[in-house]
């Protein structure tokens, strides 16, 4: 039998450790009740050591003497599974990720999820197959008619609607918990999606954080805009720049959000995504952003920008069309601008840490890798000089 300590992500950047025992056709785990602190937080090394410490001793014992698991031949199937199809458990899962509190953006996105895995199936006429009968080639031609067949005709003149390399892997990741779910109600012996290879599976791409440079920011802030609409993406998109909030902390700014600390104007709020609180002052630029007020209610917001993310996606590349930026941008572009800029100009990596919302270092450390790239660039071509 395996044993191995495997790490569970919880808030806040800590961790859980536990242990994952495994055989053919069983598997099991074991809380430890060990828990890992932020990777930046003092003295992290030096605790974090002592907790693996203790998990490996832990892990040695049962290696030794394994727990006795009670376990069946293979995996128990439930009667249920014998007439449960694919689609109806996807039904099932949505349903119960609506009872978890689930967003509604999740919410749809799971609803097209279960579109896209039913247009699949009929096209191959197999929209009855149970989920138990669901194996390695249905995953695997499902993925194939993503990649390669599936077009979203909402987007077809941007790429020929072919799905971006994020939106794949989510959905592969979605995919991947329809399964986890359905193996943890007995309802299925395995997850497919770990029986494909490598190359049949989504890759986001190397995690480049696309930015502006200060050129390309002043020239998409000097633009004349043709509409209100198209002026509000900009002003935020400026004040994004010089902050790093993302698009939907931007939405929801109000100018109550907006304090006077220390004499500084500062926006204080609680990040949408990350429930984490973060304080950004403003800066003579970052000022110039804000439009004027048009009354003295605080709950009053910033800017009154469009709802829709793909709309806000199409104000900024009329935008970046207009100003002749060539690089394929988006709005949340602006935060990595910001990163970017920031540890170019100096600022030590906890202080942009801080200014992002980020859980872990280890997250910012990824803009101090871009500029490192733009130093060893700018060094290689100094090169050409003498060559």
């Amino acid at each position: 039998m395996k044993v191995e300590i495997k790490e569970r992500k919880l808030t806040a950047g800590n961790r859980s450790l536990y242990l994952e025992y495994y055989e053919t056709g069983f598997r099991k785990k074991e809380n430890l009740g060990l828990y890992l602190i932020p990777d930046d937080a003092p003295n992290a090394k030096k605790i974090n050591a002592a907790v693996y410490e203790k998990a490996r001793g832990i892990q040695a014992e049962r290696i030794l003497n394994p727990p006795s698991f009670e376990k069946v031949s293979e995996i128990p199937i439930s009667e249920r599974s014998k007439t449960l199809t694919w689609l109806e458990w996807c039904d099932e899962y949505i349903e119960w990720s609506r009872s978890c509190g689930n967003c509604k953006k999740m919410m749809q996105h799971k609803g097209l999820v279960r579109k896209r895995i039913e247009a699949y199936l009929t096209n191959k006429g197999k929209k009855k197959i149970l989920l138990k009968n669901v194996g390695k080639e249905e995953i695997a031609g499902l993925f194939d008619y993503m990649r390669n067949e599936y077009r979203n005709l909402g987007q077809i003149k941007y790429n020929g609607g072919k799905l971006a390399d994020y939106t794949l892997v989510l959905f592969e990741e979605t995919v991947k918990a329809i399964f986890n779910k359905a193996m943890r109600e007995d309802l299925t012996a395995s997850n497919p999606v770990h029986s494909l290879t490598k190359g049949e599976r989504f890759h986001a791409p190397d995690k480049h954080r696309e930015y502006l440079t200060p050129d390309e920011l002043i020239r998409f802030l000097n633009v004349e805009c043709a509409t209100e609409n198209e002026r509000a993406v900009q002003m935020a998109f400026g004040l994004s720049s010089m902050t790093g909030l993302r698009l939907g902390d931007m939405q929801h700014l109000r100018w109550g959000d907006i304090k006077d600390i220390d004499g500084t104007p500062t926006i204080c709020i609680t990040q949408r995504k990350t429930q984490r609180p973060v304080s950004v002052p403003l800066n003579e630029m970052a000022l110039s952003f804000l439009p004027s007020r048009e009354d003295d209610n605080p709950n009053s917001l910033v800017f009154h920008l469009v709802k829709k993310s793909d709309n806000i996606s199409k104000y900024v590349r009329r935008i970046k069309d207009k100003a002749g930026i060539s690089k394929d941008f988006t709005y949340h572009s602006s935060r990595h601008t910001t990163a970017t800029l920031a540890i170019t100009a100096g600022a030590d990596i906890s202080s942009v840490k801080a200014v992002l919302g980020h859980g872990s270092v280890v997250s910012t450390e990824v803009y101090a890798k871009v500029n490192l790239e733009k130093k060893i660039e700018a060094v290689n071509l100094m090169d050409g000089v003498f060559g």
